[in-house]
C-alpha cells in the first residue's frame, strides 16, 4: 500500500466569510476527525488537486502534518464540491490509528470485460451493481480497490462480494450474496401492436421473447 502526504494549515475561525476567504486564497477549508475530536484545517487547493491525481480514485491512506510538525495519518472521507463551478468548497479527513483495524470502502475495478464469455459471445450486457465495498483492515493493509475478472461470466451469471479475491488481513463487511456484477440477457427494443391495430410503445424485452413472438406471426401468416 502506497502511503500519501499533504500539509496542512491549522484555522481558528470557521464561518462562511472564513471559507470564502480561504478559498479566494486558493485554500480549502477542511475538518480532520479523531481521537474523539474535530480540528479545523485547511489545504491548498492546488496540493490536494495534485493528490487526487496521484491516487487515482482508488482507496488511500494521507498523512497530513500541519504548520506545528503534527501529523495524522487520514482517509479522505468526504470532498464536497460547489454545485456549478465544479470546484471544492470543504474536505472531511478520518483520522484512523495506526496498527489498529478501521472500517472503509474500496472501489471495485471490473476486468476482463473484452474477453468475457457472455458479453463477447452470447451478446450480454455487463450491469457493475456495486462499484465500492465496505471492507475492514489495519492501516498497512489497505488495498487501493479489488478486482472482478467476469472473463469467464455467462449470461445470467454474477459475482457476488463472496467471490471476491482474497487479500490478505482484509475482512470483507456486508451480505457475502451481494451482486458486484452480473451479465444480463440481451434486450432489444420492440413495438407491440394493440387488438384495434394501433402501434404502442412496449419496454425492452428479452431477445430470444421477439424471435419467438415472429415465428408465432409468421405461422399464422402462412
Amino acid at each position: 500500500m502506497q502511503q500519501y502526504t499533504l500539509k496542512v494549515s491549522n484555522r481558528d475561525g470557521v464561518g462562511r466569510g472564513v471559507a470564502r476567504r480561504l478559498r479566494a486564497g486558493g485554500r480549502i477549508p477542511a475538518s480532520l476527525y479523531g481521537q474523539g475530536k474535530a480540528r479545523s484545517i485547511s489545504v491548498s487547493a492546488v496540493d490536494f488537486r495534485d493528490l487526487n491525481r496521484e491516487i487515482g480514485g482508488g482507496a488511500a491512506l494521507v498523512e497530513l502534518t500541519d504548520d506545528a510538525g503534527v501529523s495524522a495519518l487520514c482517509l479522505v472521507q468526504d470532498v464536497q464540491y460547489h454545485a456549478v463551478k465544479s470546484t471544492i468548497n470543504h474536505i472531511d479527513f478520518q483520522e484512523v490509528e495506526r496498527g489498529h483495524a478501521f472500517t472503509t470502502n474500496i472501489p471495485v475495478y471490473v476486468v476482463g470485460e473484452a474477453d468475457c464469455v457472455g458479453v463477447k459471445n452470447e451478446g450480454g450486457v455487463l450491469d457493475h451493481k456495486s462499484h465500492e465495498v465496505e471492507i475492514r483492515c489495519r492501516p498497512s493493509k489497505l488495498p487501493d480497490h479489488v478486482n472482478a475478472d467476469v472473463t469467464s461470466l455467462k449470461v445470467g451469471e454474477a459475482i457476488h462480494i463472496s467471490d471476491l479475491p482474497v487479500l490478505e488481513d482484509v475482512e470483507y463487511l456486508g451480505d457475502p450474496s451481494q451482486v458486484v456484477v452480473s451479465v444480463q440477457h440481451p434486450t432489444v427494443s420492440a413495438e407491440a401492436t394493440d387488438d384495434a391495430g394501433g402501434s404502442v410503445a412496449a419496454d425492452e424485452v428479452p431477445a430470444s421473447k421477439v424471435s419467438a413472438d415472429s415465428e408465432q406471426d409468421s405461422d399464422s401468416n402462412a
